[in-house]
């Protein structure tokens, strides 16, 4: 069954791009390239072209989360940066690959929906295309909704910033936990074209190319980028000998940045991103075939475990990951996203205005094979469709005066279909109904759980610096969203006048079971829900620069992320639809210091956040029907500290090293569904297992990271450069603290690298090696269920090549 998209046409935002870019034009004359006033910007960031050098100077590095171009040593929050020259350079291509140089930062990208952002360990979607996620992403100043957009290959950057903490006064809808803001290089008056070539073991090609320069002089300028990937997959699928967890990707961004005159500009982007790919293999690493006691004692043999059903084909499960791939049904994952976005900035004469209209949609189909075997047993997962259209207007004083404001206006209006596909093969009916069942009771049958989500916000914000005296300021922020949600859910059949008669009872029994009711037609039902809601934030932070080398701050502040709306829900769950929004509320403090003229910085930052109504997974150990389902749990504290150094002592040579401890708890969480293997001597799978006091699913309690680069002349216009980067992160629970299955052990990933480039950057080549030694390492874990084993989504292994970059 295909899904109809959605229908709404990006044609009409075009046209309003354009228009309110023709009506906030002023006059051509006296057109002039634009300065740093009409775009926003104070100090443009390092060139981001794929060959230029490292930045030498890492305090001068420029950052956006304020909204204003600042030094990052000067911003009193805890933020961390990597200009786009050290992310080209040392090969950061993926935002799962920010985690090696940010402290208490991770990402998931096995896919285009299992993804999610996360600092000091929180901030994913709880698995539910209508939860959103705690961390925002911020690409070119529009807030993506969906985690999927994460799943992108960002290139062609100026920049990546990542903001711990609650940041709802500025920066988007619901950055609870922090934000990951991605700036990509603009477009130049000055012509530059670069072409970078990429091969690497399992035969791994990609291409990188970018241009830019001038249409019209001074007035209008072009950038236009594009990235393909192939090749690359690591497991081989015994069954047909396809290359699983390959990369097959492309994607075009193009630019126009229009500057009619000194004070003002507009910077129009349109992009593309395409990906088919085997992305989806997770093995299976065990099922849990015994029911154990609380003290780890065995209880008693697990009947109807999925080792257990697959013995009534004769098969042995191979459970040998991770090369144990032997899937009949595996097809290639597909998703597009698509976006258009206009901003313009105009100074008004001592107030710039910025507008930023923007469009995104996200598209994605999945062909798993749910049942991890050769057999044709059921396939399973999510169709997402995902539009967003926003607005936003802000107001900004110019810098420098004694009192520092911005205020602003934000509209959001989203559409989000997500389905929850079943089909069932050939050999379903012996699985999940008896040996001999005949294979026409449920071959080719059907069923979805089809959740539409309609979502309209407007906000309303501002924030103010006081500069008190000439080194000490308070800045205050305020935000007022409010928002209204409309979720529909249906559960139906498919193509069940297709199925063998005989079989009618035992289909609606399937059916009722998947839906949660029995009603006129098997597992058939409807939900509706719709609740309208309003949410404020706020900041107070303080600043001190003690010396021009040392600068103290704290801030207080707070965030919600609006309510969950559970887009899969069953029948059963009709009251349970949408949660109450959960609230962040953080402490913070720290220092940021200057060392040796600049040459070393040394950071710290100490913090203490409490989430209350946490949105996760609970069950009702009084009504057993509902499931486990997504709600609000209670209470989880997260508190700890970030660490960061750098040192550059000549031009030539950097070093940088990170260390955090994170302390996430669960304070309240009484009601956490119990792992697998307990449930029997619990008495039965709703009888919770509580959570409190252990640390939050997903979360290590300490990072360690270092690095060292060096870029040295050795003569005849030629440097030689290299890198090597180690994250060192502790023991993590995927699945529950409480399980014996899904921990990760300790684990270091270093990345090397080592190359030539001619000084004037026109030549680089590079050879370079990413998890060089080879760890076998878990990003996350799948839990078993009563037809499915314990699964482990890999990180990659040691991959290998070289890179050869030519700028004209």
């Amino acid at each position: 069954m295909s899904i109809v998209h959605a229908t709404r046409s990006a044609t009409g935002l075009g046209a309003l791009l354009l228009a309110s870019t023709a009506l906030a034009a002023p006059s051509l004359a006296h057109a002039a390239e634009v300065p740093a006033a009409a775009t926003g910007e104070q100090a443009p960031a390092p060139a981001a072209d794929p060959g230029s050098p490292e930045v030498p100077d890492a305090g001068a590095i420029t950052v956006t989360a304020r909204h204003r171009e600042e030094k990052l040593q000067a911003v009193p929050l805890a933020i961390s940066a990597v200009s786009g020259a050290e992310l080209t350079s040392k090969r950061i291509e993926r935002v799962s690959e920010f985690a090696l140089r940010v402290p208490n930062f991770s990402a998931l990208q096995q896919n285009t929906r299992v993804s999610g952002l996360y600092i000091r360990g929180l901030g994913g979607n709880a698995s539910n295309d209508g939860a959103e996620g705690g961390v925002g992403l911020i690409v070119d100043n529009v807030f993506f909704t969906h985690v999927g957009f994460s799943w992108l290959d960002f290139v062609d950057l100026e920049s990546i910033q990542v903001v711990r903490g609650p940041q709802g006064t500025l920066l988007g809808k619901n950055t609870t936990i922090g934000a990951v803001i991605v700036q990509t290089a603009k477009p130049k008056f000055e012509p530059s074209y670069t072409l970078q070539a990429t091969y690497g073991n399992y035969d791994a090609v990609q291409v990188r190319a970018n241009a830019t320069g001038p249409i019209i002089a001074d007035k209008l300028a072009y950038r236009l980028t594009f990235a393909e990937s192939k090749g690359g997959g690591w497991n081989t699928n015994a069954y047909n000998g396809a290359k699983l967890l390959d990369n097959n990707r492309w994607s075009v961004r193009g630019q126009l940045l229009f500057t009619p005159s000194a004070n003002f500009s507009s910077r129009l982007i349109a992009e593309h991103y395409e990906t088919n790919e085997y992305n989806n293999f997770y093995p299976p690493v065990a099922d849990v075939t015994q029911n154990l006691n609380l003290d780890g004692t065995v209880n008693s043999p697990r009947t109807g475990s999925w080792t257990a059903k697959l013995a009534r084909f004769g098969y042995t499960p191979n459970l040998n990951a991770p090369y144990n791939a032997n899937l009949n049904n595996q097809d290639r994952l597909v998703a597009n996203t698509d976006g258009l976005s206009n901003e313009i900035n105009w100074d008004l004469g001592g107030v710039n205005l910025t507008g930023v209209t923007a469009w995104r949609r996200l598209y994605f189909r999945p062909y798993n094979d749910s049942d991890y075997t050769p057999l044709d047993i059921y396939r399973a997962g999510y169709d997402v469709d995902v539009n967003q259209y926003s607005q936003e207007l802000r107001l900004a004083s110019a810098k420098g005066s004694t009192i520092d404001w911005q205020v602003g206006a934000y509209y959001l209006h989203e559409k989000l279909r997500s389905n929850l596909r079943t089909i069932f093969g050939s050999d379903a009916s012996t699985f999940f109904l008896g040996s001999g069942v005949p294979s026409s009771y449920i071959d080719g049958l059907e069923y979805d759980r089809d959740g539409r989500l309609t979502i309209d916000g407007v906000a309303g914000f501002g924030q103010i610096t006081a500069h008190l005296t000439s080194t000490f300021s308070v800045t205050g922020g305020v935000r007022y969203t409010w928002e209204k949600k409309q979720v529909n859910v249906a559960g139906y059949a498919l193509n069940v006048a297709s199925l063998n008669p005989a079989g009618a009872a035992s289909q609606t029994a399937l059916l009722n079971n998947l839906g949660g009711t029995t009603g006129s037609a098997a597992g058939a039902y409807t939900l509706a829900n719709q609740v309208s809601r309003g949410s404020v934030a706020w900041l107070i932070n303080p600043a001190w620069q003690v010396t021009p080398n040392v600068l103290l701050y704290a801030s207080a502040s707070h965030g919600e992320k609006s309510g969950a709306a559970n887009t899969s829900a069953t029948a059963s769950q009709a009251a349970l639809v949408i949660t109450r929004p959960e609230k962040s509320t953080d402490f913070e403090g720290g220092i940021k210091t200057n060392w040796a003229g600049g040459k070393a910085t040394l950071n710290l930052n100490l913090y203490n956040n409490t989430i209350t109504d946490y949105q996760s997974s609970r069950v009702d150990s009084t009504n057993a029907s509902f499931g486990t389902y997504l709600a609000n749990v209670g209470k989880v504290r997260l508190r700890g500290f970030e660490l960061e150094a750098t040192y550059r002592p000549v031009p030539a040579f950097g070093i940088n090293a990170n260390l955090a401890y994170n302390d996430a708890k669960y304070l309240d969480y009484a009601d956490a569904p119990a792992p697998l293997e307990y449930q029997a001597a619990l008495g039965g799978a709703a009888k919770p297992l509580s959570l409190t006091g252990y640390q939050v699913i997903g979360s290590n309690k300490w990072t360690v990271q270092g690095g060292v680069d060096i870029d040295q002349p050795i003569g005849g216009e030629w440097n030689l450069t290299g890198f090597a980067n180690t994250s060192w992160k502790s023991r993590i629970a995927y699945i529950n603290p409480r399980s014996i299955y899904g921990w990760q052990a300790p684990v270091a990933i270093t990345n090397v690298g080592l190359g030539l480039r001619t000084q004037d950057n026109r030549w680089q080549v590079q050879a370079w090696a990413k998890n060089v030694t080879n760890e076998r390492y878990a990003v996350s874990y799948g839990a078993a269920s009563a037809s499915a084993p314990v699964i482990e989504v890999y990180g990659n292994p040691r991959t290998f090549g070289g890179t050869i970059t030519r700028t004209f």
